[in-house]
């Protein structure tokens, strides 16, 4: 992510992928919700990452779809890569 107050990089997620379809869209649902929602940026990049990772755990476009609480004990295992 970046703006006119500089860069913030994430780490990324540690999956084995099954199927990448929806990885991208997962991620950018998910961080225009939060920062749209009042998330800082970090956090919100850390959700989307997060969202993209999961998804691509699952085969098809929408098996990869999480609940919040799914994705909230996703990040706090720390398995960053």
């Amino acid at each position: 992510y970046h703006d006119r107050h500089g860069v913030i990089a994430s780490s990324g997620f540690a999956v084995d992928e099954v199927d990448p379809t929806g990885a991208g869209d997962c991620f950018g649902a998910a961080f225009v919700s939060f920062w749209l929602r009042g998330a800082a940026p970090a956090e919100a990049l850390r959700i989307a990452n997060a969202c993209g990772a999961l998804a691509v755990t699952r085969k098809g476009p929408m098996e990869g779809i999480f609940p919040l609480e799914a994705v909230e004990a996703f990040i706090a295992t720390g398995n960053t890569q």
